[in-house]
């Protein structure tokens, strides 16, 4: 079945919440710093696919450990190395006397930014210990890689080396050729299991608060799977879009699955006649028979859990995605 990755779960959920919160400073900094870390991790993984590495090597994106968010890793039989992605522009400081990071835009303006460097070295703190933790005694390594050639660093930092993207792969064959590493299968075994457990949930449970945003105040309705404009009715068995006239019968499906982005899987009746902007007690059962995969019983009413198909929300992403 053609299916979205856990990866690319975090972008799609604010590009859900953007189209849907209204104007908010904070929703647009979080929705476009949000694309251009994944575009620049997009241009990674491209770049990752032409190194010349044995063909044991495995990466992973997204790895959540004990609360830490990974960009990106790679396991390899002979090293492991974090990737910290940074899709930035302008002119970039290290300052390695107080720990902070900041850039000089085009317009030589100063902004100040989490510092790379400390997320890293967090990262690699936490995979390591998680590492040994489970005896697996190896070394993990890091790398900051910028994704924009128009990223120019002018103060480096001192704990990891900082790279532009066409520098990846040559390094990290270099990083191969030269470990006197060689890491047993069950080692490998043990941290591909440790990945691949670890990956991003289906929601971010403090994304509203984050954000300082009242979730119950979000657009609701239907979107159009065609122009993906909010607010399809229902009609003769269909959704139909008054904007671009396009009728799918189950569009819906694809708006459930934004609701789980933003709220969870759990949906009572109540929740989706508010989330789908329907009054229709009958229509609503019957949607929720056809689209839940278990359900449990709450303090008031029966609460289902929702199938999850994010590949309904493909052409979303791309179309997002496209936009500048």
């Amino acid at each position: 079945m053609n299916n979205l990755k856990t990866y690319q779960l975090s972008v799609l959920r604010m590009c859900v919440l953007h189209s849907r919160a209204g104007e908010s400073k904070f929703t647009e900094s979080e929705y476009r710093t949000t694309k251009a870390g994944f575009a620049g991790e997009e241009k990674v993984i491209q770049f990752l696919a032409e190194a010349r590495l044995s063909k044991e090597t495995r990466i992973f994106r997204n790895v959540l450990i004990d609360g830490t968010q990974i960009d990106i890793v790679v396991v390899n039989p002979r090293f492991v190395c974090i990737l910290e992605v940074k899709n930035m522009t302008g002119e970039l400081f290290f300052s390695v006397h107080n720990k902070q990071f900041y850039r000089l835009n085009g317009e030589g303006k100063k902004e100040g930014m989490r510092n790379p460097e400390l997320q890293l070295q967090r990262a690699v703190k936490v995979l390591q210990r998680r590492l040994h933790s489970k005896e697996v005694d190896v070394r993990v390594r890091g790398i900051i890689v910028l994704a924009s050639r128009s990223g120019i660093v002018v103060e480096a930092p001192h704990l990891f080396p900082v790279i532009p993207i066409d520098a990846l792969t040559d390094l990290l064959e270099k990083m191969e050729s030269s470990s006197r590493e060689l890491f047993n299968r069950e080692d490998l075994k043990i941290m591909r299991k440790l990945m691949k457990g670890n990956t991003m949930k289906v929601e971010d449970s403090q994304l509203f608060e984050r954000l300082n945003l009242d979730g119950r105040k979000l657009r609701c309705g239907v979107r159009c799977t065609e122009c993906f404009h909010i607010g399809m009715v229902r009609t003769y068995s269909t959704w139909l879009c008054y904007r671009c006239g396009y009728r799918d019968k189950d569009a819906h499906l694809a708006t459930l699955q934004e609701y789980q982005l933003l709220f969870g899987r759990e949906i009572s009746s109540k929740e989706l006649k508010w989330w789908l902007g329907i009054e229709d007690r009958f229509l609503c059962l019957r949607i929720l028979n056809h689209s839940h995969e278990s359900y449990q019983f709450g303090p008031k009413n029966r609460v289902y859990i929702l199938k999850f198909e994010p590949y309904r929300l493909e052409r979303f992403l791309a179309s997002e995605m496209r936009k500048r």
